[in-house]
């Protein structure tokens, strides 16, 4: 995750992008599918994107997206083991994936033309036995926001930070509307979500935070939602695990350090 200072100077440039502000394999069987989300791929080549994720009768997480037309799409786990898929003439991909007791850790890349390209994060997945919705699956964008794929997040549905003091937060909320963010019953940013509801948004903090219990809250037009965040320090190997009733995800960062994303 970017410095703070960093992350505030690219905010503007990420917003119109991504519909709100930025912070710092085998095919399986068809089952019901939650609405698309389109997310946005920061680069000059168009990487793989995850756009929906369900849950098959045989309990594997089946995995929907988008790739370059009869682009080869491998999902590795974070074991090492990978999962590939062919995307079909219009760019569209399935793949049927096992779960983790301990919630399921993706990577997502494409290899066209003798090149590999690599998605803008790690697809996150707690675990999930109900086929009739979506899991609450999670796009973990490096130095960015974490993005809710299920259509039913709420308004308050997950959180980022770093040990520099950059925290972000975000969810869903009815299109185009108007976000207010809480620290500690104290207003700290608003923002407006985009025309699908998402929304992110940077509050800057000074690093001592790490260690603090913080209570963030996020206030619409329809409804109110706070959770109590504790910033543990991050840890430096990619891990997913339940800690104070919420899932913790860490995972290093390739210019160094270590993000962490808190799905409540």
């Amino acid at each position: 995750m970017m410095s703070c200072k960093t992350a505030c100077l690219v905010l503007l440039s990420l917003t119109a992008a991504a519909g709100g502000l930025s912070g710092c394999g085998q095919a399986g069987p068809e089952t019901k599918e939650a609405a698309a989300y389109d997310s946005s791929a920061l680069g000059y080549e168009k990487t793989p994107e995850v756009t929906s994720v369900a849950v098959t009768a045989a309990g594997e997480l089946l995995v929907t997206g988008t790739a370059a037309a009869e682009g080869r799409v491998r999902l590795t786990s974070i074991t090492g083991q990978a999962y590939g898929v062919t995307a079909g003439k219009d760019g569209r991909f399935q793949a049927s994936l096992p779960q983790t007791p301990g919630g399921s850790l993706y990577d997502l890349s494409m290899e066209q033309q003798g090149r590999l390209m690599k998605a803008q994060g790690r697809l996150f997945v707690p675990p999930a036995t109900r086929i009739d919705e979506p899991p609450r699956a999670v796009f973990l964008r490096m130095g960015a926001p974490g993005l809710p794929l299920w259509p039913q997040a709420p308004l308050l549905a997950l959180a980022d930070y770093d040990a520099g003091g950059a925290l972000s937060v975000s969810g869903r909320a009815e299109s185009d509307a108007l976000i207010e963010i809480d620290l500690n019953g104290q207003k700290a940013a608003e923002v407006r979500s985009g025309a699908d509801g998402i929304y992110s948004v940077l509050i800057p903090l000074e690093a001592s935070a790490i260690g603090q219990r913080l209570v963030v809250g996020a206030r619409s037009r329809q409804s109110y939602e706070t959770h109590p965040l504790i910033l543990r320090a991050p840890r430096p190997a990619a891990s997913a695990g339940i800690e104070n009733g919420v899932w913790y995800v860490d995972r290093p960062l390739t210019g160094g350090g270590t993000q962490v994303t808190v799905l409540f």
